[in-house]
């Protein structure tokens, strides 16, 4: 796909209380590229993942994902377009009753990937993310980094064009964070795009990455 896969225009949403969370919230990313999204706690970041996936909707503008209009009611569209969304952290958790081996293949079986191609990518990535002693442990059972671990292999394995990413580096030690980084470095190069939300801006630059941040219901 070329041109824009996400474009959000003068989005406005308002918090439980009735302030505003989002107003003349603006962004464009094309097919390829990343962002970077960082803010404080309670910025918003959370709710910006919810309306990119149809969690929740704008009260007014335009959340458009891969051309497909994002609005209340729309379940078709919301489905078709999570498809092609892979996710890690905040709303992406892992499913508790499905083991770590079900919970990886979820978005191949949800696309209808022949089973023997799901045992070859599931395989490979338990490999690479040190999780085959884990296959068949359920999410309650793991540690806070096997769980972080569980969802990027899952976000990896169906090859969807977007992954959304809710503080990549919460609560993990440095050499799993440096393991993780190499991975968004990774995904980056491959021509796959992501939003990172973050609190703290990455010490290294990630290729093919814009930088924003959240300020007053705005992207500046």
């Amino acid at each position: 796909m070329t041109g824009p896969i996400v474009e959000l225009k003068d989005v406005f949403l308002r918090n439980d209380r009735g302030g505003h969370v989002f107003r003349d919230l603006n962004l464009t990313i094309e097919a390829g590229r990343s962002a970077v999204i960082t803010g404080a706690a309670g910025s918003g970041k959370t709710s910006l993942a919810e309306l990119l996936i149809g969690v929740r909707f704008a009260e007014s503008g335009l959340v458009i994902l891969f051309d497909e209009v994002m609005k209340r009611g729309k379940k078709r569209i919301i489905k078709r377009v999570r498809k092609k969304i892979g996710g890690v952290g905040g709303v992406f958790g892992l499913l508790p009753s499905l083991t770590v081996a079900e919970n990886i293949t979820l978005p191949m079986v949800i696309s209808g990937v022949r089973k023997k191609i799901q045992q070859e990518r599931l395989l490979k990535l338990l490999s690479e993310f040190s999780l085959l002693k884990q296959a068949g442990e359920y999410p309650p059972n793991l540690t806070r980094v096997e769980s972080y671990l569980v969802q990027f292999a899952r976000a990896s394995i169906a090859g969807q064009p977007l992954i959304i990413i809710d503080e990549p580096s919460a609560g993990l030690d440095r050499k799993t964070y440096e393991r993780i980084f190499e991975y968004l470095v990774k995904v980056s190069l491959s021509g796959r795009s992501m939003i990172i939300l973050t609190s703290e801006i990455p010490s290294q630059q990630i290729p093919e990455t814009d930088y924003y941040q959240i300020e007053n219901g705005a992207l500046v």
